[in-house]
Order: C-alpha cells, then sequence, then structure tokens
C-alpha cells in the first residue's frame, strides 16, 4: 500500500501552504531574501558614534558577551570591556574596543551609551603593552592597597589587554 492512505501522505496543505514551507513576511531584494536589521545607536558622553540599521551586535557585558538580533526580547545592562562587534545588511562589519557604559534595547533600537570606545583600527599595540605592563607592575606594588585605585589599575589592565587582543585576534 505505498500510495494508499498508509503510505506516502503527498500534497497536504496548511492555510494554503504546502507542509514543510515557510512564508517570509520579509520582502525580497533582487531575487534574495531581505535581511532582518534593527536600529543601533552608539553614543558617549561628548559625541554620537552611530546610529544605522544593523543585523547583529555582539558586546561585552559586566557578566560575559551578549549578541542582539532583531526582534531580541527588551533589556537594559551594564557594558564591561571588550570587543564590540556590528554587522549590517551589506555584509559590512564595524568593530570597536568598548570600556564601560550601559545598554538598552527597546522596539528594536538598541543604544549602547559607552564609557569610552575606540575604532580597532584607531588602537596602537606597543601603546597598548606598555598601559598593560605598567597596569601589571602597579598592581603588584605592594603599597597599593586603596581598593580605588586597584580597582582602577584593573580597569587598565583589562582595557589594555583587550586592545591587543582586538588588534591581533580580530
Amino acid at each position: 500500500m505505498a500510495g494508499g492512505p498508509a503510505g506516502n501522505i503527498v500534497g497536504i496543505r496548511y492555510h494554503g501552504l504546502s507542509r514543510g514551507t515557510r512564508r517570509s513576511s520579509l520582502p525580497k531584494v533582487r531575487g534574495e531574501p531581505a535581511v532582518s536589521t534593527f536600529r543601533c545607536a552608539i553614543v558617549t558622553p561628548t559625541e554620537q558614534i552611530l546610529d544605522e540599521e544593523v543585523t547583529e551586535v555582539e558586546f561585552p557585558q559586566w557578566d560575559g558577551q551578549r549578541g542582539v538580533l532583531r526582534s531580541a526580547a527588551p533589556f537594559v545592562g551594564r557594558l564591561g570591556v571588550g570587543r564590540l562587534r556590528i554587522r549590517t545588511s551589506s555584509n559590512g562589519e564595524k568593530t570597536f574596543l568598548l570600556n564601560g557604559g550601559f545598554a538598552e534595547l527597546h522596539d528594536d533600537k538598541l543604544v549602547l551609551v559607552a564609557d569610552e570606545i575606540a575604532t580597532r583600527d584607531s588602537l596602537d599595540v606597543a601603546v597598548s603593552r606598555k598601559r598593560l605592563d605598567d597596569a601589571v607592575a602597579r598592581l603588584a606594588e605592594a603599597g597599593v592597597h586603596d581598593l580605588e585605585v586597584r580597582d582602577q589599575l584593573d580597569r587598565e589592565r583589562q582595557v589594555a589587554a583587550a586592545a591587543i587582543s582586538l588588534v591581533e585576534n580580530g
């Protein structure tokens, strides 16, 4: 009974679609499916760095790396130190070094308010290595017991290490 009721069932339709097919509500552009985008803005206390449609954003939060795509759940979070990577619908990628701040996602708009931010191209490995060595040396000094100073030096160490990693590894 290969073709009977207990055999292969062919041609079942659900609401006008064949089983196993999906209908995208996104328009097609030149025969290719459109990429799903959302708005991303990056600001610092002194300037606006970016405000455009993007497909994906990956950034450090204080407790780990976070990635955001369109239609993600709303959130507010504290930013950490590390690589900020932004992908656009034209397959372009922008990479930054991020040092603190906060992020908010609401209604498919991500806003990153950065304490400090630098483009990957603006980073200098030699300068970052010196900053790292200086921070490590000062942290190792026996006389540094002030917690605020230690936190500041540890943050400096994290930023320098992240800058070196970003330049050397992408």
